[in-house]
């Protein structure tokens, strides 16, 4: 099980009500009742009562809350003995959404610093509320995250609230990621989102809220977590060998670098798509930073100024054939 879900289930179990705790937590009412749901299934039994008030602890619950206190009080005594162990060590502690264009910033930064005698760098990859409460927590030091340009003032508001810091690095059109010889491709310079329906989409698990997966081009809304065939995947390079087999796609931005050559899949424009999906860095307010997360910094800051360009150069090509 998941310590988040621990945290997420001590929420519940504080505020008495699923609908408080996912707005104190930051998550959607439907996903915090699905965790809650996988941790009642792993334990074996109820610990909630569910009544018009709310969500009032079983006798069993309350038991389970005692060791859950237990086990998240020792994760807290746990980050701050490593962290003491590590005083001295070249250290890096970096959390990102599952984009490859960030992981190769870390390892760009990794491959630089291979030979030092002492260090400890440390690499997560999960959905935009887990990489930010990695960085509330102090699970991480750098958070790089993505969502929808539409909701960047609720976001902001969560990045005041909880004593983040929080930079822009680009913001993207959403990408259609399938193989070179996919039939849709056709010659064609883009896609439309109905062309999509009747193939596989490739999702990672876990990650329902993602923006990237409820799109909407001119008056078409496509949920694409309602699809009815769709693969569940954990890494990349699962992802990127079956899209490469032809039926199917994923959502994402434009290509990293090899994903052609390595995997045999390009990606391409979603055709009238207003929606973008805007990328950042998020750090504690404040927070002490070592100098290989600065070094991080500057590499993905860099690195999503030149995908910028490169991306409002293709933006420009494609008004100038219009």
């Amino acid at each position: 099980m998941e310590i988040k879900y621990l945290k997420y289930f001590q929420a519940v179990a504080d505020y008495g009500s699923i609908n408080q705790a996912a707005k104190v937590m930051y998550i959607s009412q439907p996903h915090l009742s699905h965790i809650i749901k996988e941790v009642e299934e792993e334990a074996g039994f109820e610990l909630f009562q569910r009544t018009k008030q709310g969500c009032v602890l079983t006798k069993n619950g309350k038991k389970y809350l005692k060791h859950c206190e237990v086990i998240l009080r020792e994760i807290e005594n746990l980050k701050q003995f490593s962290s003491e162990i590590q005083a001295g060590k070249s250290v890096m502690s970096i959390s990102m959404t599952k984009f490859s264009h960030t992981a190769e910033c870390f390892n760009r930064v990794c491959c630089r610093h291979w030979n030092l005698e002492n260090y400890s760098y440390r690499l997560n990859e999960d959905s935009t509320m887990n990489v930010i409460d990695d960085v509330i927590s102090g699970s991480a030091n750098v958070g790089v995250i993505h969502f929808a340009s539409q909701e960047s003032n609720i976001m902001q508001k969560l990045f005041s609230d909880k004593e983040l810091e929080f930079r822009p690095l680009a913001t993207f059109l959403p990408y259609v990621c399938l193989s070179s010889d996919h039939q849709l491709l056709n010659g064609s310079s883009g896609i439309d989102i109905s062309e999509l329906k009747n193939y596989g989409f490739v999702r990672y698990i876990g990650q329902f809220e993602d923006f990237i997966y409820h799109i909407t081009a001119e008056n078409l809304h496509l949920d694409l977590n309602d699809s009815s065939r769709i693969v569940y995947v954990s890494d990349r390079a699962e992802q990127m060998n079956l899209i490469s087999t032809g039926g199917f796609f994923t959502i994402g931005i434009s290509e990293f670098s090899g994903q052609n050559s390595l995997y045999g899949v390009v990606s391409v424009p979603l055709m009238n798509c207003s929606e973008h999906i805007l990328f950042g860095i998020v750090t504690k307010r404040n927070g002490k930073l070592s100098d290989a997360e600065r070094e991080f910094i500057d590499e993905v800051t860099e690195s999503y100024r030149q995908l910028q360009m490169r991306e409002n150069q293709t933006v420009r090509s494609g008004l100038a054939a219009d």
